[in-house]
């Protein structure tokens, strides 16, 4: 089992859901989200982590975030990714990722705030080995892009409550267990 911690947009377009729904391997386990934890094991203790993210939620305000650029990871993820806001977003996963969630934090993998779009590898994603070398699927890739960009969403949100989800180990089932407030 895991533990995570993410922010819930509200995103009414069709095409939006459409289109994650076509390239995004994991839609139907997990509605579009902003991830701030990412999944650690449960072994780390859900009241240690609920208690750990009150403390450090204690400290911000609602924010802002503005969700207007495309980005493609090296591991071949579309992310629709922030302008405005972005630092706050990062702040915050920094300030998350100190205390018991410190040694899970992957100081080799920069956080870059993101809803994700879709997978575009011509292999399975594995999320425990995310340094696996993927091949890019360059003219799918390629379509869904230029298919995302005629969707031409400009969304502003406002960061204003995370969920904590369990996962289960094979990625198959998630649940929200509680909401937060900032």
């Amino acid at each position: 089992m895991y533990l995570a911690l993410v922010y819930f947009p509200q995103i009414d377009h069709p095409g939006f859901h459409a289109f994650r729904n076509t390239y995004e391997p994991y839609a139907s386990l997990l509605r579009e989200h902003l991830t701030f934890v990412f999944p650690v094991p449960g072994s780390i203790g859900q009241e240690k982590l609920e208690s750990h993210i009150a403390e450090v939620l204690k400290h911000w305000d609602p924010f802002e975030l503005h969700f207007n650029r495309l980005d493609k990871t090296v591991d071949h993820w579309l992310f629709w990714t922030p302008g405005e806001g972005k630092e706050l977003a990062v702040r915050l996963h920094d300030e998350l990722y100190t205390g018991i969630l410190s040694p899970h934090l992957k100081a080799d993998l920069p956080y870059t705030p993101h809803i994700g779009l879709g997978l575009f590898s011509t292999e399975n994603y594995d999320f425990n080995d995310p340094y696996a070398e993927l091949t890019l699927d360059t003219p799918r890739y390629q379509k869904a892009r230029k298919k995302f960009e005629e969707l031409n969403l400009d969304l502003w949100c406002t960061v204003d409550h995370l969920a904590l989800l369990r996962l289960n180990s094979e990625y198959t089932e998630c649940t929200e267990l509680l909401r937060f407030s900032l």
